[in-house]
């Protein structure tokens, strides 16, 4: 069977994933000695050891292109991107907050918060299936936006007073896998480009 090679990194903790059809079969952000490492060849290798599988059974890629660490994310795309040049394969690029919405969802709207360049964050809005607004923008504006909104669960790495806590940083990859399934494949020649803040 088929497999699905998923990178995420834009929470600045790398984790490389394999799902086979519906099911995650290897995800290196469960092993403790491979929690964090950027060295995504090693993480692949392991991957595909463990599983009994070959490079060229891979048949689709995917990777998280932020917002966030700008460094871990761009070395995560680039490897992907490499990847997929040479199995001949498109790259899917996924939205971070499209995940992390997915992944905390219940039955009401998703605040996700993450830290830009000070004074700017990354603020999205998750609601009915999808992202629903992203901006880069001061924080007391993105505040300002959530004050609005009378009942909300919060995602990303920015906490708000008077609030609860971030449910996480980072999606599953069960839920990133799910999302994939979910949408059609990637245009033959498609790239992964992350999302970057805008510098003014």
């Amino acid at each position: 069977m088929t497999l699905t090679l998923m990178l995420q990194a834009s929470n600045g903790v790398p984790a490389l994933a394999l799902g086979r059809g519906g099911e995650i079969v290897f995800d290196s952000s469960k092993i403790e000695t491979l929690v964090g490492s950027r060295d995504y060849r090693m993480l692949l290798e392991t991957g595909l050891s463990e599983i009994g599988a070959a490079l060229h059974d891979i048949t689709r890629i995917a990777c998280d292109i932020g917002p966030g660490g700008l460094g871990v994310t761009r070395t995560a795309a680039a490897f992907a991107n490499g990847l997929g040049f040479a199995l001949g394969l498109p790259v899917q690029a996924v939205p971070a907050f499209v995940l992390l919405g997915a992944e905390v969802v219940k039955n009401k709207p998703v605040v996700i918060l993450r830290k830009a360049a000070r004074p700017h964050v990354h603020f999205g809005i998750y609601e009915d299936g999808r992202l629903v607004d992203y901006e880069h923008c001061l924080q007391k504006e993105a505040l300002a936006r959530i004050a609005t909104i009378p009942d909300y669960d919060l995602a990303g790495n920015v906490e708000i007073v008077g609030h609860e806590p971030p449910v996480t940083n980072m999606a599953s990859m069960e839920t990133f896998l799910s999302y994939l399934l979910a949408q059609p494949e990637a245009e033959p020649d498609a790239r992964a480009w992350p999302i970057v803040e805008v510098l003014s």
